[in-house]
């Protein structure tokens, strides 16, 4: 895990340092001691980042293989959390009203229909499920993050393909996802963020935090992810850019890529710091805590959240493990920023107990 997210943290090392800060000795000791209370032999690489990011040090940056091995297994319960990510679920989850429709799908190789009965497989028409809908998503449903596994088929000639023409069919689902798969309305985002990149649907990531100390929810960070150009996806390491939120709902100054290039505008648009309160910002936070206030076994969420053609703020995906958090910190400062104390404090007396359900050596 150190290996790996070392050289993750290589994918973000700046291109160009404007402002160079060269990490001092009692920086790192300062920085050892004190996410040592978790990990006393913690990764420097996102520290040193850090710095030359932001041209300053932070004993808060947190450490990724701390997060990714320590804290996010111990804020979201491991034995409930990823069976909040099932998508075949998250409208029974969250509501059908705040989802775009699923129309069919797979939960461990049982068809099932919206109202949850089960449905025989020889009894499925797909072109009576699907008439009048020209364009739809496919996707896995669990063990697939950023934008892996979908594809969207568009109705040429009368049939429903995807960009390799290959038509919809159950044949068609089952040979390139097996099993734990849906059939998805897809959605139209709103003309305000249709600008940033029409061809992809360009999505709100909003991680909230449930805190340790008083159980109320608040909203750690928030970016926009916007797709690559002719890309129908809107995943970083697709090309594609995140722009981060003020605590005003305004854009940040810059964006940045996947190889850590920084973006001042996407496209023929205006520059990120002259476009103002981003549209529906105000909703989307507060759907998103309401959503985090009834996942009672995850502390912190992960949600993709969109606005629709009508201005409605839909879920896109409920993400309760694996929720980047490494080039976010070099843009807006530690993860954890004011919570830091609590969430290390939190887990040592996680690690530190002994039950049938623990996962940890103490």
């Amino acid at each position: 895990m150190k290996v790996d997210n070392a050289q993750l943290a290589n994918s973000y090392t700046p291109k160009e340092v404007s402002t160079f800060y060269k990490l001092s000795g009692s920086d790192v000791s300062e920085y050892r001691k004190y996410w040592g209370q978790l990990d006393r032999f913690c990764n420097l690489c996102h520290v040193r980042n850090s710095v030359l990011f932001t041209g300053s040090f932070d004993k808060k940056i947190v450490p990724s293989d701390v997060y990714f091995g320590i804290i996010e297994p111990l804020l979201n319960n491991r034995k409930y959390a990823l069976a909040y990510e099932d998508k075949c679920r998250i409208d029974w989850i969250n509501g059908e009203e705040h989802v775009p429709k699923i129309y069919l799908r797979n939960i461990h190789g049982v068809y099932y229909m919206s109202n949850g009965s089960v449905i025989d497989r020889n009894k499925i028409d797909l072109n009576k499920l699907l008439e009048g809908i020209d364009s739809i998503i496919v996707k896995k449903s669990i063990e697939e993050h950023g934008g892996k596994g979908v594809e969207i088929l568009d109705r040429n000639n009368g049939v429903l393909i995807n960009r390799h023409q290959e038509e919809l069919s159950l044949d068609y689902l089952e040979s390139k996802y097996i099993k734990d798969f849906l059939v998805q309305e897809r959605l139209v985002q709103h003309d305000y963020y249709k600008a940033f990149n029409p061809t992809s649907l360009n999505t709100f990531r909003i991680v909230t935090y449930r805190s340790v100390k008083d159980d109320l929810i608040y909203i750690l960070y928030s970016y926009l992810r916007i797709g690559a150009p002719n890309m129908q996806i809107d995943n970083i390491s697709s090309g594609g850019v995140f722009v981060c939120l003020n605590q005003d709902g305004t854009f940040s100054e810059q964006g940045m890529t996947k190889k850590s290039e920084f973006k001042k505008q996407v496209g023929n648009q205006a520059t990120f710091a002259e476009l103002g309160k981003a549209y529906k910002i105000d909703e989307v936070w507060a759907f998103a805590k309401q959503v985090a206030s009834y996942h009672y076994n995850c502390r912190l969420l992960g949600l993709d959240i969109a606005v629709d053609e009508k201005g409605q703020v839909r879920l896109i995906e409920t993400n309760t493990s694996d929720i980047g958090m490494e080039g976010q910190q070099y843009m807006l400062g530690p993860l954890f920023h004011k919570f830091t104390d609590e969430v290390i404090e939190y887990c040592q007396k996680q690690l530190q107990s002994k039950t049938k359900y623990h996962i940890y050596k103490s």
